[in-house]
């Protein structure tokens, strides 16, 4: 499979499995404990951006949130569509897929939904869904990927 095929099926399965999560979360019970100390599923809309930045609670600041998101979104689709190898591709893939599902939970819920709530015992981290995880995990593969090059060319 070419990279950029590669790229598109991650954005798509990253995309389709934040949408299928969410469907079958919706209206479930607001809390529970998936891992003790760890994680624990409670829902929250999140009307900003990363950890609840530059709330807004207008149409047209969301609008904004979206217009931005759609623009970051196109040019990691030109990312993926350029990507030199396969990891690369995987990683900008899972990224684009990340923001398309928050794109679309914006345009769906007008804020993002999340309902993974990580913690350290008692100390609160954050609250996230699949397409954050998604993104992170594309990061992740970019950052291998940064390394491995390197460590190659040495």
């Amino acid at each position: 499979m070419s990279p950029r095929n590669l790229g598109l099926v991650c954005a798509t399965i990253a995309l389709a499995l934040n949408v299928a999560i969410e469907r079958a979360l919706m209206g479930v019970a607001n809390s529970a404990v998936i891992i003790p100390g760890l994680a624990d599923f409670h829902t929250a809309f999140n009307r900003g951006v990363s950890f609840s930045l530059l709330t807004q609670n207008s149409d047209s600041g969301r609008y904004m949130l979206m217009a931005g998101l759609a623009a970051i979104s196109a040019v990691v689709a030109v990312l993926v569509w350029r990507a030199p190898n396969r990891l690369v591709a995987a990683g900008y893939g899972l990224i684009l897929g990340g923001a398309l599902g928050n794109l679309v939970d914006r345009a769906l819920y007008k804020a993002v939904f999340d309902f993974l709530y990580l913690h350290l015992g008692n100390m609160p981290l954050f609250v996230c869904n699949f397409a954050d995880i998604a993104i992170s995990a594309g990061v992740v593969l970019l950052l291998a990927e940064s390394m491995f090059a390197k460590s190659n060319q040495a």
